[in-house]
């Protein structure tokens, strides 16, 4: 799928899976010491940037995750999400880009789960609303737990590329 907010079908999908990204973010697993909380959304935020690319990632990503934010309580997070869990999806997307090869869709796993850990360790530091550097590294091993449970979504992604080879042809239109 080409990347044009012109079209439609891009439209609906990055919409659909914005939705998608905001619903599963607002399943929470566990609470942090700063009071957030680790999430499901990085399934959905991998799942998207895999099968519809990194601007799809970007967007349902950020948006995603900001919107669970406003919604739950946690408003103080939502530019941090937005910023952090966007790029996530940017960085994840393009890695795959073009080859959605086992070994390359773990290692866009692992950047953007890098991506989550240090721009949520950095933002965490620096904005004093959020405890600064003691309460950023508390937080570090619930950011990790969030990305191992992340990491599913390229297990899903495989799945259903498996089963539905479209998803694949899709992209490349």
């Amino acid at each position: 799928m080409k990347f044009d907010l012109n079209n439609p079908r891009t439209l609906a999908t990055t919409g659909v899976m914005t939705a998608l990204v905001l619903g599963m973010t607002m399943v929470r697993i566990a609470v942090t010491p700063v009071n957030g909380y680790v999430h499901l959304g990085d399934i959905g935020i991998y799942f998207t940037a895999f099968a519809f690319g990194p601007w799809a990632g970007l967007v349902a990503g950020g948006v995603g995750t900001a919107l669970a934010d406003v919604i739950s309580g946690y408003a103080v997070f939502a530019p941090l999400s937005l910023a952090v869990h966007g790029l996530q999806g940017l960085v994840a997307g393009w890695i795959v880009h073009d080859r959605p090869a086992p070994a390359r869709l773990a290692l866009a796993v692992l950047a953007g789960g890098l991506v989550v850990v240090v721009g949520y360790f950095a933002g965490e530091s620096l904005i004093p609303v959020f405890g600064g550097l003691g309460a950023a590294t508390g937080e570090v091993p619930f950011n990790v737990m969030q990305e191992v449970f992340g990491a599913l979504g390229a297990v899903v992604y495989m799945a259903v590329a498996r089963a539905y080879p479209r998803l694949w042809q899709a992209r490349q239109s």
